[in-house]
């Protein structure tokens, strides 16, 4: 099973775990992990502890970071460049974790991957614009 790994700075990760396990219940596996990176962290070290965690997914991992080009998505590309079955999506936000955990029992890293990533992309909508034009 493709386990899903949240990293993003402060408390965020485990925040965002938390907030979807009220929605949709606690997941019953240990398929989830989160890391915290501060403003002290080294790319390099705490690379080298995500990467650990990635090379025991025997079945591939999908990492979701909060910003592209902010520490955490550095660290995890760091960490997965050489991870054939690891893909880093960025711009991590609710829908997307909850499309994660709703299908990642049934596809592979990479099906897992373009699906958080569109349905993250659909996620996002001017609800002002949306309201106005009507449904």
């Amino acid at each position: 099973m493709v386990k899903i790994i949240l990293v993003t700075h402060g408390q965020l990760a485990q925040q965002m775990l938390d907030t979807a396990a009220q929605i949709i219940g606690k997941p019953s596996d240990d398929g989830f992990a989160a890391f915290s990176v501060t403003a002290a962290a080294s790319v390099e070290q705490e690379a080298a502890k995500l990467k650990e965690t990635l090379s025991a997914c025997e079945d591939g991992a999908v990492v979701l970071t909060d910003i592209f080009g902010g520490s955490a998505t550095n660290i995890s590309l760091t960490a997965s460049k050489d991870l054939a079955n690891c893909h880093v999506i960025t711009g991590l936000n609710l829908s997307m974790l909850l499309t994660a955990i709703n299908s990642r029992k049934k596809m592979t890293a990479k099906e897992l991957a373009e699906k958080i990533e569109a349905d993250g992309k659909r996620a996002v909508i001017n609800a002002t614009e949306l309201l106005i034009k009507g449904f």
